[in-house]
């Protein structure tokens, strides 16, 4: 099973929002996860139903799949907002608040200096771009982790003597390291988004039967091959369609889909909005 440790967080986008009086965003399904610095101004944001005022200098974390809306408290509003995504998903669990330990809502301590350095890489053409944005988000993610109350080591686990299901595969997803011939796929998936994948074709990456190579990868990677290869697909789409011009066509294209028809549905499925909404709400958040 995966060993949280190995989670690799994909970045999509970040913006500087200013909002001006009365600002108000309805209620909606939050497709990835998103970590928001508030820069000045008061508001309160809504997760699943949940209250929880904010102010200049918090950090809050608002995760994938929640019902999020908000509505402000001063005159002006301003926040770093950074979407991203996980390599792992945990169906009904909150792996970065339960593992990692992050809190809805939490006072920057210097920790202002990473979203302030993502923001200034995205709109540069250097070379090391994708490096430092990569590393200031998980070195950001790091540093609110340490901050947290994770039960990420077994000597932090408080063992109460019950055994239900739930626990021992939670366990089991801490303590054991990704199978190195799954990573290897997984991160083969990652850097050749273009490609057409089949269950087959991964399988013979690494000398395993399609059977058994699918049956270790979802064991590994909480979803079968095909299903994060979607996901990383659609990722890099999300991510194309924020930081560049290029058209729906192209970018469907440039992941592998032959059918730009095709990509918008499952887009529009995994997203819950269509690549041309998805471009414009961005502006919106």
């Amino acid at each position: 099973m995966a060993d949280f440790d190995d989670i690799k967080f994909t970045f999509l986008y970040i913006d500087l929002y200013s909002m001006g009086k009365d600002w108000y965003y309805p209620e909606s399904r939050i497709p990835y996860n998103m970590l928001r610095y508030i820069v000045r101004g008061e508001a309160e944001f809504f997760i699943d139903g949940e209250k929880i005022h904010v102010k200049q200098n918090d950090i809050v974390y608002i995760p994938h799949g929640c019902n999020l809306s908000c509505c402000m408290l001063s005159d002006s509003f301003e926040f770093y907002s950074i979407r991203f995504i996980t390599s792992f998903f945990w169906e009904g669990r909150d792996v970065l608040k339960e593992y990692y330990g992050l809190q809805s809502v939490i006072e920057a301590r210097g920790e202002e200096i990473y979203f302030e350095e993502i923001y200034k890489w995205i709109k540069s053409k250097h070379v090391a771009k994708k490096s430092f944005i990569r590393g200031y988000l998980y070195i950001l993610i790091a540093s609110l982790s340490t901050r947290g109350v994770s039960g990420c080591t077994q000597a932090n686990v408080k063992d109460t003597g019950e055994y239900d299901l739930e626990k021992i595969v939670f366990r089991e997803l801490k303590c054991n390291k990704i199978d190195s011939r799954i990573r290897i796929v997984a991160d083969y998936i990652t850097l050749h988004p273009e490609e057409k994948f089949t269950p087959e074709k991964m399988a013979q990456m690494i000398g395993l039967s399609k059977q058994r190579f699918s049956s270790l990868f979802k064991e590994n990677m909480g979803k079968s091959p095909m299903e994060y290869a979607k996901e990383i697909k659609l990722s890099t789409a999300a991510r194309k369609l924020l930081v560049s011009t290029d058209s729906v066509n192209e970018i469907a294209y440039s992941v592998g889909y032959g059918d730009p028809n095709y990509f918008i549905r499952e887009f529009k499925n995994a997203f819950g909005c269509t690549p041309n909404r998805y471009r414009t709400e961005a502006k919106e958040l």
